[in-house]
C-alpha cells in the first residue's frame, strides 16, 4: 500500500498527472451556475491528490467529476474523461505510496500479538 523507492516515485507521478488532468474542469466550473462550489471542489481535490491526503476519497471525487463532465451535452473533450477516470481507479487500487500524507498518518505498523499461553 505504501511502497518506497521507484514504485513510490511512480505513484507520486501518477498523483501529479491525475491532479494536472483536473485543470480543464476549472474553466467549465466557472461557466456553470454553481461554479464556485465546483471550482473549490476541483481545487481541493487537486491539492489532496498532490499531497496524498485522503487519496481514495480524492480519486472518488475525480471519478464523479469525470462522470459529470461526460454527461454534459456540450462537452467536446469526452476522450479526456476516460483516462482521467481510469487513472483515478488505478490510484485507488495501488494506494497513495510512501511519499504521501496518508503514509504518514496510516503508514506501516507492526502488530505484535501476545501468546495464547
Amino acid at each position: 500500500m505504501f511502497p518506497l523507492g521507484a514504485p513510490g516515485i511512480g505513484l507520486v507521478l501518477l498523483r501529479l498527472c491525475l491532479a494536472a488532468s483536473l485543470w480543464p474542469f476549472l474553466g467549465s466550473a466557472l461557466c456553470s451556475p454553481p461554479g464556485q462550489v465546483m471550482f473549490w471542489a476541483v481545487i481541493g481535490t487537486a491539492l489532496a491528490l498532490l499531497l496524498g491526503l485522503l487519496t481514495p476519497v480524492a480519486c472518488g471525487l475525480c471519478i464523479v467529476l469525470a462522470g459529470l463532465e461526460a454527461i454534459t451535452p456540450a462537452h467536446p473533450l469526452l476522450v479526456h474523461m476516460v483516462p482521467l477516470a481510469l487513472n483515478a481507479v488505478a490510484l485507488v487500487l495501488l494506494g497513495p505510496g510512501a511519499y504521501s500524507v496518508d503514509a504518514r498518518l496510516y503508514g506501516h505498523r507492526v502488530l505484535t500479538l501476545p501468546d495464547k499461553r
